[in-house]
């Protein structure tokens, strides 16, 4: 019983993440996201702002948190970017832009429905 348990979980494998950087990301889904938002369609943005401080360094993860975190309080989305923007803009265009980040195939089929 115990190998049988052992094969399930190594044929069950890996989740294949997809590689992009911070700013492909937040071009692809967090603009039309926000627009959507207006529109009233918050659930994108939300869902973009409880996944995005895994993507930040971690020294920084706390306070991409914590803008995350008041923007979905106060339902201020474009504030949160531009918050985050003034803090860690600067420093990311510089030296991250490039880093990549990997991103669940669950959330990028879920931010594609935006595209529709």
């Amino acid at each position: 019983m115990f190998s049988a348990l052992i094969t399930v979980s190594l044929s069950a494998g890996p989740e294949r993440k997809i590689e992009t950087t911070v700013h492909d990301f937040m071009e692809d889904y967090a603009k039309a996201a926000v627009k959507a938002a207006k529109k009233g369609k918050p659930e994108y943005i939300e869902k973009i702002l409880t996944t995005i401080p895994d993507f930040a360094l971690e020294e920084q993860k706390a306070k991409w948190t914590e803008i995350s975190q008041e923007a979905l309080k106060t339902k201020d989305y474009e504030q949160s970017c531009k918050s985050c923007h003034k803090e860690f803009k600067k420093e990311y265009k510089k030296t991250y832009r490039k880093r990549p980040i990997q991103v669940s195939p669950e959330l990028i089929s879920y931010l594609k429905e935006l595209k529709k």
